[in-house]
């Protein structure tokens, strides 16, 4: 899907279709649709009856495999998961126990792709390797692939996906076309929330700031479900320091951290821009609230905040207990206003 926003780079990928650079790297926001770009771009590269103006007709073999997940010629790299023993160097299954949970791309990955990049493609046109989040690759991992980039096999294309470019190797980068995606202006986003939820533009507004301005984020306010948790997030931060941490604590029980750490960056973020004598961005109608706060603490107590904040966020995936990281963000978000 090619979300409005995107159409401009959309067309301009489209018409690079007969004299494409051999490695492409799509970053920008989280929740803009990159992903979703990439899915068309590696369906256009190897659909064998494009249409017109290059874009996949859907209708092929190779689109119909695409769909499938098995594509011969296609290739993507994430990060391992603990049931993927994944291949050895020469792309045979690696025996004996699962890997670990891993955050990165491994080099015995990258290694695995030696053989697919040294053979012809199954179907007579391009072999694609997407890479995803390209950020995951570990100094290991990048230069095993920063070779391959360097000196690609013939109708080898690399589709690099990322909204940190910047945690990525300048090598890895200065090999790659950079495709640089924006996030969209309100009032073209509103109206695609409108279209796609049937909210109003108040509500799909209001949607909008608390995902930062990405809609796809946005679209998942329309979740019941997801609108109530962010609902009773706002509501507890906002009942602080007044309500007590325990009984704050005990409203938030069970969400997930990884829910909670993020609305509670944002509530920070908000109070140092009210602080510093701009207007919230994440939450526009708690601008009252939000100022009030600001004003009965300092910036550097709220700097203090947010980088406190910050280091607990980095164990957000595995907390060793969950409940007490909790408690020690309320007692840090309580302590902003101590004194």
């Amino acid at each position: 899907m090619i979300y409005p926003w995107l159409e401009e780079v959309w067309r301009g990928l489209l018409e690079q279709h007969d004299r494409p650079h051999h490695a492409l790297l799509v970053h920008g926001p989280s929740g803009i649709g990159k992903s979703d770009l990439a899915d068309e771009l590696q369906r256009a590269w190897l659909c064998e009856s494009p249409a017109s103006d290059g874009s996949a007709c859907g209708r092929c073999a190779a689109c119909g495999w695409i769909a499938q997940g098995n594509h011969p010629d296609l290739r993507v790299l994430s990060p391992a998961a603990p049931e993927e023993p994944g291949e050895d160097a020469e792309g045979a299954p690696r025996r004996g126990r699962a890997s670990a949970p891993s955050k990165d791309i491994r080099v015995e990955q990258v290694r695995a792709l030696e053989r697919f990049i040294c053979v012809g493609g199954h179907r007579g046109g391009c072999k694609v390797v997407r890479v995803e989040p390209a950020d995951a690759l570990n100094v290991v991992s990048a230069n095993a692939l920063l070779k391959t980039l360097e000196e690609p096999g013939a109708g080898t294309r690399f589709l690099l996906v990322t909204h940190r470019p910047d945690a990525m190797p300048a090598t890895i980068r200065s090999r790659c076309l950079a495709v640089a995606l924006a996030a969209p202006a309100n009032e073209i986003a509103i109206d695609w929330l409108v279209a796609e939820t049937g909210t109003g533009r108040a509500q799909a507004s209001r949607w909008l700031a608390a995902a930062g301005g990405a809609p796809l984020r946005a679209r998942a306010f329309a979740d019941p479900a997801t609108a109530s948790a962010h609902r009773l997030l706002v509501e507890t931060f906002a009942s602080l320091p007044e309500t007590p941490v325990l009984r704050a604590a005990d409203a938030l029980a069970g969400v997930e951290p990884s829910l909670w750490v993020g609305v509670l960056q944002s509530w920070i973020a908000d109070l140092q821009r009210c602080r510093a004598g701009a207007a919230p961005r994440f939450f526009p109608d708690r601008a009252e609230r939000l100022q009030a706060l600001s004003q009965a603490t300092s910036l550097q107590a709220l700097d203090r905040l947010g980088s406190g904040i910050a280091t607990l966020a980095r164990a957000v995936d595995h907390p060793l207990n969950a409940r007490l990281m909790l408690e020690d963000a309320l007692i840090r978000l309580r302590a902003a206003w101590a004194g």
